[in-house]
């Protein structure tokens, strides 16, 4: 049996409730269907599809192997954006700073599981947080999305990495599976 995984930064919980304060101000607010659940915070580092347990177990173990040297780095949560066009949003987001070190981590990753034989996605990689996703067509109310946040300082610590498992009709979605440790 297979499940839907992906590989993750997760984010502390005082950043998740800074995040999770945020969303609720604009919930009901902006045109979208679904809101991150507090706990589903994170960034995405790539995205694996259905895997079984046999072929998780061998990605973690590489991954472990070969990330074993890879050093813990901090990340700050800049600015807001959308992906989609503004009219018709699909996905509002937080942003992060441009991390070499992250952008690297990413790459690494990408490198081993297309080792491992995964396909991966082909865009160019935009670490994001989403806050809200789905635009809703039938939102009767004007509105406009944000893109500025006015808090400064919000930063945290990237000291691993998390295999989490998707399941779409619970709350949180994400279950973590396995941790990495970066040093």
């Amino acid at each position: 049996m297979s499940e839907h995984v992906f590989l993750a930064v997760p984010l502390p919980s005082q950043i998740k409730e800074k995040l999770d304060a945020y969303a609720k101000e604009w919930n009901g607010k902006l045109p979208f269907k679904k809101w991150t659940f507090l706990e589903d915070f994170h960034i995405t580092l790539s995205f694996l599809g259905p895997v079984t347990y046999t072929k998780s177990k061998e990605l973690v173990k590489q991954l472990r192997e070969e990330l074993c040297n890879g050093k813990s780095f901090t990340l700050s949560i800049r600015d807001l954006g959308i992906f989609g066009s503004s009219d018709q949003p699909r996905v509002w987001w937080f942003g992060v700073n441009k991390s070499n070190d992250l952008i690297e981590l990413q790459n690494q990753i990408r490198n081993i599981c297309e080792e491992q034989g995964f396909s991966l996605e082909k865009r160019p990689y935009r670490p994001h947080i989403t806050i809200a996703k789905k635009f809703n067509d039938t939102f009767q109310s004007n509105f406009y999305v944000p893109l500025t946040w006015d808090q400064k300082g919000v930063s945290f610590e990237v000291n691993e990495i998390v295999l989490y498992k998707i399941q779409p009709a619970k709350k949180p979605s994400y279950e973590p599976m396995e941790f990495i440790k970066l040093i």
